[in-house]
Order: structure tokens, then sequence, then C-alpha cells
């Protein structure tokens, strides 16, 4: 179908949730109002702020179904967001993020009725709206909805965006969100992003059509190092394979038990937590050789990575393991902390095709 005939029937939904990011989140409004594209709605659910983000909100009232409500959370308010919208298409903004004007005519163009997810790259940018020259995910060769669909089931894992570097047709949303599960998290990401490829084709469009802003105060982003957070993330890493290992049965598709030993994203958490919080682990009697042999064996599985990434990833494993402890913690903030990386490591990781 040509994007003319698409305009004329997809409505897009932006939904924001929203709390205490006053100085954000009118730039998040105007992104998604900016967005050149017939039919968009915008909804933000303001989750009980404290600041004055209500104010910022209300200059907005005319063009936007603003919500108000006792704080909840933000995966409850996004669930109340999307029951607020009407769009075929839905996207969660944060809103400390900002769209692109021309995300939904990407969407247009890429369209596919077994689409259960679009994604795009996002560019980082500073608090201060400044490109960081960071994109994330990198692609050097676009994956294929089958090859995505493989990576999962086999690897526990694809290079996929965040939150709002995602666009889903509204069956998608229901589906998951209507899904009887005892998994729990704060971030609809963590049940969208991670049902998708079970659900349908993930299609993938290799170019940056968001801005993803890296303050200090996300929940995803790392500005500087903070041990506790690794085996945070080894939690609801292992407790989000099982919520796909869940949803991937209900439709008969069957998952590799022994996937997640195989993700290297997730060894790489599970050694930073190892090795920075080793008596706060959550995996008992886990052991730096255990982790070193499981990434070893990653090496074979394909997962979005090129053979040299793979091969990064692990070399930096077995540093972070074995090497001395102010190697390890530096290793960690680098590669996590992005922005703590020195010059010459970034030259080289561009040299030898492990980052763009």
């Amino acid at each position: 179908m040509r994007e003319d005939q698409l305009s004329g029937e997809l409505t897009l939904s932006v939904v924001i949730p929203n709390y205490n990011y006053a100085r954000y989140v009118g730039t998040a409004i105007q992104s998604a109002l900016d967005i050149r594209w017939p039919r968009v709605e915008v909804v933000v659910v303001d989750d009980g702020s404290t600041d004055n983000s209500m104010e910022v909100i209300s200059a907005f009232a005319d063009r936007i179904v603003a919500v108000s409500q006792t704080n909840v959370g933000q995966m409850q308010s996004c669930v109340n967001g999307f029951r607020r919208s009407t769009g075929d298409v839905v996207i969660f903004l944060d809103s400390d993020d900002a769209l692109h004007p021309d995300i939904m005519r990407e969407v247009a163009a890429a369209w596919s009725e077994k689409a259960s997810k679009f994604q795009f790259q996002m560019r980082a940018i500073d608090a201060a709206g400044h490109a960081t020259g960071s994109v994330q995910p990198q692609f050097f060769e676009t994956p294929t909805p089958q090859q995505i669909r493989e990576w999962a089931i086999t690897a526990g894992v694809y290079p996929t965006p965040p939150g709002s570097g995602n666009a889903y047709p509204r069956w998608l949303v229901e589906k998951v969100f209507n899904f009887k599960s005892d998994f729990v998290d704060r971030a609809p990401d963590s049940y969208l992003v991670t049902a998708a490829p079970a659900l349908g084709d993930v299609i993938t469009i290799a170019k940056p059509l968001v801005d993803y802003r890296v303050h200090g105060e996300n929940h995803g982003a790392f500005l500087q190092l903070d041990d506790s957070r690794f085996a945070r993330e080894v939690d609801v890493t292992r407790r989000r394979f099982n919520f796909f290992t869940e949803i991937a049965r209900s439709v008969g598709l069957a998952v590799d038990p022994e996937a997640l030993s195989r993700n290297m994203l997730y060894l790489c958490l599970r050694a930073a937590s190892y090795a920075l919080q080793p008596n706060g682990h959550p995996i008992e009697q886990d052991s730096s050789m255990r982790i070193m042999a499981d990434s070893f064996r990653a090496l074979g599985y394909p997962q979005g990575f090129t053979i040299s990434q793979r091969a990064s990833l692990f070399l930096w494993t077995l540093c972070v393991l074995f090497g001395p402890g102010h190697l390890s913690r530096s290793l960690v903030s680098w590669r996590y902390a992005p922005t703590s990386r020195p010059r010459l490591m970034k030259t080289a990781l561009n040299l030898f095709k492990v980052v763009r």
C-alpha cells in the first residue's frame, strides 16, 4: 500500500508518560506535534509530578489529550495513556526524548501487515540537547525479521533500541498488555520489545529517527557508574527472558532453554555485576569461570553482532573478570558510560569496526 493511501487510513498515537521532567516534556510534546503526518494524536499522562510539569503540559492543552493522575509508575501510566488513545500505530515516547518529524513517513514506507514492531535508531543527546555523536543500536547490516526471530529464540537477544525507538501496531500492544504473566517491571518496553519477535515481524529502519537524551537520571542510560545497578539489570533480564519464553509458548514458538546463557549483552552485565559487587550478585553459585565458559560458547551464536564485535565483548568480559580491580572498574565504566571513554579507545573501536 502506498504512503498516500496509508496517510488517509493510519492514525499515529504518541503516548508520553511524564514524571517530574518539566524541563524536557515540552520538547517531547512539540516533537510529537511536529510529525509530518496528517493523523497524529498526542496523549500526555502526568504521573503525579511535584514540579511544574502540569504547567508545561497545559500550554498544549488545545492540541493534546492531557491526563493528570496520582503517582502509579511508568508502566501503569503507559497503560492508562494507551487506553485513552485510538491510533492504529502507537509510540510510547519518554518525556525526555524527542521524535524526528519524518518518523511516521518512514514507518509507512516500511509498512507490513505482518509487522509486530517497527524499530529505528536513536541519536544520543545530552541534557542540553546537543548530539553526543553516539547512535544506538548500531547496524553494520540491517537485520531481517527472520534473523531477529532466530536470534531471540536461540540467544535470547536481538539488536533493539529502548522504548522511544519503537512503533507498534495497536493489536500488538493490546495483546501484550492483556497477556497474563507473573513478570512485573516498571517499563513498557520490557514487555513490548521482548514479545515482538514471537508475535510477528520486527521491521528495522536503520535511520536515527529519535533523540535519546542521556542526562544521568535515566533508568536505562548510564552517565556515571553505579555498581548496584548491574545486579538489578541481571535480575530483570532473567525475568524478561522467562516472559519471552511464556509468550512464545502461547503462540507455539519454542525457545531454546539455554538461550539466555548465550546472550552476550546479558553475559556482560553478569560479568560486571559479579566483578564489581560479588556479595550482591543475584545468581547463586555463579563464578568467573562459569561466566567465562558461557561467554566462550556464546561466540558461536549470531545475535546481531559482527565477529569482531563478539570477539571484543568476549575479551572485555575476560578482562573484567580476571583483571585487577581498577582495570575492571575502568572497563565497565567505558562500556556502560560511553562519554567516559578515552579518545584513543574510541578511535580503536572504530578502526576495528566494533562501533561506528
